[in-house]
């Protein structure tokens, strides 16, 4: 296989010499992610081959999606709450994208309802998704389209008007990594 056009040698590529003992099986999305930074702020010139050999290599170890999801990146984040605040659910690493996939609310003490609500926030203001009331075990109600997360607008639950004293819950939400 010949390299790709005008790029210099792989030998000479600063990506095949960080990952030179790492199959495509073992890569992972975050080694890319630090690889990544790396080249980026290393300036511009000579960076493009770089650049698509980054996108090669993730694409053919299923690390890197130009279209969903990325494999092997799911992950469920739990929380426990209880009055009059507001809980960070999840909020992902500078650069990363996670879409949501699933929540639910578990009380965890009192018998009370509890009741709350899953909202996207910016560090200043709230936009509601979901609004839930529970005795018990619960799921939100489904998820009503595609809900991304990143580090500029993360997952947060709002339970400033449905917990009394004492009155605490688990919130459980999952989560697919898409960039």
């Amino acid at each position: 296989m010949s390299p790709l056009p005008f790029a210099p040698p792989p030998k000479d590529s600063s990506l095949y010499q960080q990952l030179e003992s790492t199959t495509l099986q073992t890569l992972t999305a975050d080694q890319l992610d630090t690889i990544r930074a790396k080249t980026f702020s290393q300036g511009t010139e000579g960076n493009e081959d770089e650049y698509r050999r980054l996108l090669l290599l993730g694409l053919a170890a299923d690390k890197l999606s130009t279209s969903g999801p990325i494999p092997q990146t799911g992950t469920i984040e739990s929380v426990s709450v209880n009055s009059n605040t507001l809980f960070e659910i999840f909020r992902p690493p500078v650069g990363e994208c996670y879409v949501l996939c699933g929540a639910e609310m578990e009380e965890t003490a009192g018998t009370n309802t509890k009741a709350g609500i899953l909202s996207l926030y910016d560090g200043s203001q709230t936009v509601r998704l979901i609004y839930e009331a529970t005795g018990g075990e619960t799921e939100f109600e489904p998820v009503p389209h595609q809900i991304f997360i990143d580090n500029s607008m993360w997952l947060v639950f709002d339970a400033s008007s449905g917990f009394g004293a004492g009155e605490t819950a688990s919130i459980h939400c999952g989560f697919m990594r898409v960039r």
